[in-house]
């Protein structure tokens, strides 16, 4: 199940080819507001879309990035754990802000811009974030970083760079990107994915993921090594250690 929760204008619902639909997100955030948010609920307001053999649920997220207030925290909060009792996994899209503005806020009872950015991420078991692999980029990154570990701590982070490319940074730019976070942060990155414009602009054309639309590209080749590699031998690692620590309680 794949979340649009970015609170500055969601992108989601073009990119995969969905039109004329309102916001799931929004819907669902409401409906938990008045406590009538089921199971049946949200199924019937994700979009269903079929890659391949895989089926894959949709909340689409706010055009209007006025629509914000909708998106508090209590409200967030219910929406991911119901969606957690109708998808095996979840992802959630949020937005670049990690601000808090509760210390100049005249009401503390108010919403919050960046609310569910913030509530999707303490709620998470795991955090990809995701860095313009580019000298701007980079630079915007390490200085957020800080704000990102004292939200989430350090073990849940996974760094990913995206659009790296010799033309901005230089010959061997993931290796020049792995000196300065050594250098300047003590830090490994977890996948360095190459920019093929080719191939995104071939899956924005499709409306699909750039996996299926363009399968042997770097950019996808490097995306699905990153997804055996790393996020599918961590899920795979945690779920034998909590076997282990059952049968070690059970024993």
């Amino acid at each position: 199940l794949l979340i649009d929760a970015d609170s500055f204008g969601g992108s989601l619902a073009p990119m995969l080819g969905i039109t004329d639909q309102a916001p799931g997100f929004a819907a669902a955030c409401r409906l938990a507001g008045a406590a009538r948010l089921t199971l049946d609920e949200l199924e019937r307001i994700a979009v269903s879309r079929s890659f391949g053999r895989g089926d894959l649920l949709v909340l689409t997220g706010i055009a209007n990035p006025a629509r914000w207030p909708e998106l508090s925290r209590d409200r967030v909060l219910t929406v991911l754990e119901k969606c957690r009792e109708v998808a095996d996994f979840v992802v959630v899209d949020v937005g670049f802000s990690l601000e808090s503005d509760d210390e100049i806020a005249s009401d503390a009872f108010s919403p919050r811009r960046s609310a569910a950015t913030l509530t999707a991420l303490t709620a998470a078991d795991r955090v990809l974030a995701v860095a313009d692999g580019q000298a701007v980029g980079l630079q915007r990154f390490l200085r957020a970083r800080a704000n990102l570990v004292e939200i989430v701590g350090y073990s849940l982070i996974y760094l990913i760079f995206n659009r790296v490319r010799a033309d901005a940074v230089g010959l061997g730019a993931a290796g020049q990107i792995k000196h300065v976070l050594s250098r300047f942060a003590g830090i490994e990155a977890s996948a360095f994915i190459p920019l093929d414009q080719t191939a995104c602009d071939r899956a924005l054309l499709a409306g699909e993921p750039v996996t299926y639309a363009s399968p042997r590209s770097v950019f996808a080749r490097a995306i699905g090594a990153y997804v055996s590699d790393i996020l599918v031998a961590a899920t795979a690692g945690a779920g034998a250690r909590e076997t282990k620590q059952a049968e070690t309680s059970g024993s």
